[in-house]
């Protein structure tokens, strides 16, 4: 990856951030307008989500292949942002972005005569979410099927690199779910209220940081 792959990434995530702020108003809205259409938004929420997309597409430019991640950073931006506010990963947006990201995966390999990576993806994202789905299982109100959903879909991307790049992102979302779960605490502590963690942007961050590694 060079510096201007990354530039150019994050250039097109701002661009198109008007819509992903709109979806992150839309994807909570009690109306009965779709979450999809376009929506008028606050100039401080399309600053921050702009902002969360830039840096989220600019490091998904060390990720491959490129589409595939840029995608995932796109819709990553607005499942930080909702997750952030409402501690919801919805399932509405979740599974649109597993489908393009995979036609995305499927057509690399394609391309690419690579197949196994493909495969690889797939298996990558059946381990992970069964490890998910059993701990959500287990322990329902630390973890969400939304967790489920987003760890198995960051796992399949990293599996096409290989499953050290998987581990690598376990454990980077399992720390940064750890400095969040420190942060939440202690400003839940001055609030009053009790302390949730959004698991979303810790795995989603979590990827991104392991496709740089």
């Amino acid at each position: 990856m060079t510096w201007a792959t990354g530039i150019v990434s994050g250039l097109a995530a701002v661009a198109v951030s008007p819509l992903l702020a709109a979806w992150t108003v839309g994807l909570t809205a009690d109306d009965d307008v779709p979450w999809w259409h376009p929506r008028r938004v606050s100039a401080h929420r399309l600053v921050v989500v702009a902002f969360v997309a830039a840096v989220l597409a600019g490091c998904a430019a060390g990720g491959t292949p490129l589409a595939a991640w840029w995608l995932f950073a796109a819709g990553g931006t607005v499942l930080c942002v909702v997750d952030a506010q409402h501690h919801l990963l919805p399932a509405r947006i979740v599974y649109p972005l597993v489908a393009v990201i995979l036609a995305a995966l499927a057509l690399a390999a394609i391309i690419a005569g690579e197949p196994d990576r493909l495969l690889r993806a797939v298996l990558a994202a059946a381990a992970v979410g069964g490890g998910w789905f059993t701990v959500a299982f287990l322990a329902p109100p630390a973890v969400g099927l939304g967790d489920v959903r987003v760890a198995a879909l960051a796992a399949g991307l990293l599996g096409w690199t290989g499953w050290s790049s998987v581990l690598a992102g376990q454990l980077a979302a399992f720390g940064l779910a750890a400095v969040t779960a420190v942060v939440v605490a202690a400003t839940g502590q001055r609030s009053g209220r009790a302390a949730q963690v959004p698991m979303g942007p810790a795995l989603i961050v979590g990827a991104l940081a392991a496709a740089w590694l």
